[in-house]
């Protein structure tokens, strides 16, 4: 009986240190210039604060990306999560200006936000691309 308790205690002790790692890959573009700063998911603090937050967090996937005003050339930045509830993949993203307040935001399974919000906050945005993603794999 002391070997099957102590053989169970071992198989649980693996199972806890291996099962519980988180697998995931972090890609990140320091090379760039945007808000007026280079690097700013170094530089830019509520960003830096916001790539850690993700990092520690449970979405499946986060993706962040760069924007530019193509007449006023401000940045902006969206941030659209991936992730799962009860069972169902569940979508939301969040745009902000260069300080970070928040401009815009949608949210799967919730009512929707007003389409001139959407429509007011891509006025005149150029995709850059990705320059932070966040995923498990």
């Amino acid at each position: 009986m002391k070997k099957v308790i102590s053989a169970l205690l071992v198989i649980c002790t693996v199972a806890v240190f291996t099962g519980c790692k988180r697998n995931y890959t972090v890609y990140e573009r320091h090379d760039i210039t945007a808000c007026g700063v280079k690097d700013p998911l170094v530089n830019v603090k509520w960003l830096a604060e916001k790539c850690e937050e993700i990092k520690k967090g449970k979405a499946k996937e986060v993706t962040i990306s760069l924007l530019k005003d193509t007449v006023t050339q401000d940045n902006a930045f969206m941030i659209r999560y991936h992730y799962k509830q009860r069972g169902k993949d569940m979508y939301s993203g969040d745009g902000y200006d260069c300080s970070g307040k928040w401009l815009y935001g949608f949210r799967s399974g919730m009512m929707p936000f007003p389409p001139e919000e959407k429509e007011k906050f891509f006025k005149n945005k150029m995709d850059l691309g990705v320059i932070f993603k966040f995923s498990f794999k």
